[in-house]
């Protein structure tokens, strides 16, 4: 996306997020009239480290966002439904369809544009993924990968699409996971290999109850549905375990989630640059 104003965002946060933030993304617009749902940076949740930004965006056109700079971080735009094409100052040209992703590292700075490539609605997910200050210079690049790249598997009830991790030929310099995760009701489903990362779950379609494995016992289970983020701290949580709601009006729980490692430096945002 083109744009983080930081004079509108107040930091809440000290140290370590809560173990659990329970969270609604913030209806905004960015570059040229798109419909942006904002989960980070906002008033109620600056960054999760080492994630800066993550919007769900919903574009027809005219609506998109036309040229303009990014610096010092990964970004990782994941198609739902539609298409979107990219352009770039390096000479790069790509479309995303639905179910492809587009991993730019912006690095030393890139200027570039993205547009809606169907008259429809354009339906995705964009991340930002800081980098350390050592890497803040290094070479843009580009990476365009179709969804019948990324390893799609069925597991315990569940389909399991990974974006990020085994498998996936997406190149980041983070350690980290990303996946598109369906539950079907009554499933339970368990996430694991988050121990010492921290980030999120987001809730496209449907709705669950989600528990969380901690250091600590007591921590009850958290109900969430769509357009809802569970947020969750490195220090305290090993797995999480799913559970979709099983009644007469139930459909599948659809929900993305990602994770890293934190990199331990606070970032300093200057529009759509990152220092």
């Amino acid at each position: 996306m083109a744009l983080v104003n930081p004079l509108s965002i107040k930091r809440v946060q000290k140290g370590l997020i809560r173990l659990i933030q329970k969270l609604e993304p913030t209806a905004t617009t960015d570059g040229m009239g798109a419909s942006v749902k904002r989960l980070m940076p906002t008033r109620a949740l600056f960054t999760v480290d080492p994630f800066l930004l993550m919007d769900h965006f919903a574009v027809k056109p005219p609506a998109g966002f036309p040229p303009h700079p990014h610096r010092g971080f990964e970004i990782i735009t994941y198609m739902l439904t539609g298409a979107f094409r990219h352009e770039d100052d390096a000479g790069n040209r790509g479309i995303i369809p639905a179910g492809g992703l587009q991993r730019i590292t912006a690095g030393a700075g890139i200027v570039h544009s993205e547009m809606p490539a169907t008259e429809d609605v354009n339906e995705g997910i964009q991340l930002w993924i800081n980098l350390p200050r050592s890497d803040k210079g290094v070479v843009p690049s580009y990476q365009n990968v179709a969804g019948d790249q990324l390893p799609t598997k069925r597991i315990d009830g569940a389909i399991v699409k990974t974006i990020v991790g085994d498998g996936s030929p997406v190149d980041i310099r983070r350690p980290m996971r990303y996946e598109d995760v369906t539950v079907f009701p009554g499933i339970q489903f368990q996430l694991s290999g988050i121990e010492g990362f921290q980030g999120l779950v987001y809730v496209l379609e449907g709705r669950g109850r989600f528990v969380f494995d901690t250091d600590s016992s007591g921590q009850a289970p958290v109900e969430a549905g769509a357009g809802e983020a569970l947020v969750f701290s490195q220090e305290t949580i090993r797995s999480i375990r799913i559970v979709a709601h099983e009644d007469s009006a139930s459909s599948a729980l659809r929900l993305i989630w990602f994770a890293g490692e934190p990199i331990g430096e606070r970032p300093i945002f200057r529009g759509s640059f990152v220092d």
